[in-house]
């Protein structure tokens, strides 16, 4: 009989499949199966410190990505990487079950 690690394992194994969900992608020019999630676009916040700035058009994007934590070294809040060529800035980070989910955000005009 198996534990109940051994089983979350297998599972991972069924999403970071590239039949399923998985995909690879170039996270700071590794080839990395992953899952990412975007098409998130947020509006900058109309607090009215922020209107003194010359921001009008600037938008922040936010992605997600899934990866297993023994496929990708775990980042740090703030640290910059590159997903498909683009910059992304690292907002929050979470390792649960031996996945991590990397939220990063970018601004866009």
């Amino acid at each position: 009989m198996t534990n109940f690690r051994d089983q979350l394992a297998a599972d991972l194994d069924a999403f970071f499949n590239t039949d399923e969900f998985a995909e690879y992608h170039d996270i700071d020019g590794q080839q990395v199966l992953a899952i990412i999630g975007s098409d998130e676009f947020n509006e900058r916040p109309r607090h009215p410190e922020y209107l003194f700035r010359n921001t009008d058009g600037i938008y922040q994007s936010s992605i997600t990505i899934f990866v297993k934590s023994t496929d990708y070294d775990k980042p740090v809040v703030g640290q910059q990487i590159y997903v498909d060529g683009e910059d992304y800035y690292v907002v929050s980070v979470s390792e649960e079950c031996g996945l991590l989910k990397i939220i990063a955000t970018a601004n866009e005009a």
